[in-house]
């Protein structure tokens, strides 16, 4: 079996340029830094094993990262994860974002949003980081829209309590 030298070196110029970019979207979700490790090599060998269908670079980055989320989710299913049933959202759940939290650290916030049980960090890191609206994040995750939105409100609220308390 010959390897063809030029997909090999274009696989590897992918993996230098994307790997941190996906290891931190992978680690958002699963809040494991082995388990991240894992997903994101999980996630470039769907990704080079399909790549003959992709050459463009702008579409690339927005399928790596799909390939990468769906990969995380699915280690973290695996664990049996539970989200929660709601039959309905109240809007007063909603509080607004004062100033004083808005600049808070970045670190601060990645150590906050990795104390949070997996159902909520996943919904709000697909929505927040990952930039999914609620009823992408609803389809990818099989469950209802208004429990995304629910899991969101009452992960958003966990956030801000953990990054308080911090």
């Amino acid at each position: 079996m010959k390897i063809d030298l030029t997909i090999a070196a274009r696989q590897r110029e992918l993996y230098k340029e994307h790997y941190k970019r996906l290891y931190n979207t992978c680690l958002r979700i699963v809040a494991d830094p082995m388990e991240a490790e894992e997903a994101t090599h999980d996630a470039f060998l769907k990704l080079f094993a399909n790549m003959e269908r992709l050459n463009d670079e702008v579409k690339f980055y927005g399928w790596s990262r799909s390939i990468a989320v769906n990969t995380a989710i699915d280690r973290v299913r695996k664990k049996k994860v539970k989200f929660e049933p709601v039959e309905k959202l109240s809007i007063a759940e909603e509080e607004p974002v004062d100033e004083e939290e808005q600049q808070l650290s970045v670190e601060k916030i990645r150590k906050s949003l990795m104390t949070l049980p997996d159902g909520y960090r996943i919904v709000v890191s697909m929505h927040l980081f990952e930039g999914y609206d609620f009823e992408e994040i609803a389809l990818v995750l099989n469950v209802k829209e208004v429990s995304v939105r629910s899991q969101f409100s009452r992960g958003r609220q966990k956030l801000i309590q953990a990054m308080i308390n911090d």
